[in-house]
């Protein structure tokens, strides 16, 4: 049977080209990457996306996804911005639907993203409370949050949480120094 506390490690952003890791004294179990819970029990690299990492209180799973939202979320403020301008150009008055399907598509790219990785973090999840019977036949309820680096404005990151939480519930989002506060529990 799979320990999966040989998994838990420290929760940490990946390397910047610069070589800097950012990193919290909290941990959470690993599920990507080659160190990680998915290789572990059968799926390879490239098989699914999945989040970095999760914790577990009972049937509550939160699934933990670490990412530099910070220029992604400029990108799109500037597209929605450069959309309006256009629009505003040739009508008098933009309706609100019109606005919603501009937010809607500057932001598509990246809630595809999260939606993959959603996905495939509850089959990772899944196989695991399979392969350890861990719950039992309770089933899990899963929770997102998004951790950003510190320098990020995590406000920027509004209609993208709002966006994902009508498929995934209730989505957060902080930032590494307040992650503590957002954890679900600590191992």
């Amino acid at each position: 049977m799979l320990d999966k506390t040989m998994y838990l490690q420290t929760i940490k952003h990946a390397a910047c080209i610069a070589g800097e890791s950012e990193s919290s004294a909290s941990k959470a179990f690993k599920i990507d990457d080659e160190d990680g819970i998915a290789k572990a029990i059968g799926f390879h690299a490239g098989m699914l996306n999945k989040v970095d990492y999760f914790l577990a209180d009972n049937s509550d799973v939160q699934l933990i996804e670490l990412s530099d939202l910070e220029e992604c979320s400029q990108h799109c403020h500037a597209y929605i911005q450069k959309e309006l301008d256009e629009l505003r150009a040739v009508k008098n008055q933009i309706s609100k639907q019109e606005e919603r399907d501009i937010v809607k598509a500057a932001w598509k790219d990246i809630k595809v993203e999260f939606c993959k990785k959603w996905s495939g973090s509850i089959a990772v999840i899944e196989r695991l409370y399979r392969k350890t019977n861990e719950l039992g036949d309770a089933d899990p309820t899963y929770k997102l949050l998004v951790v950003c680096k510190n320098h990020t404005n995590i406000e920027m990151l509004d209609v993208l949480k709002l966006q994902l939480s009508g498929m995934m519930g209730n989505v957060k989002v902080c930032n590494t120094e307040t992650l503590k506060r957002y954890l679900i529990k600590e191992e």
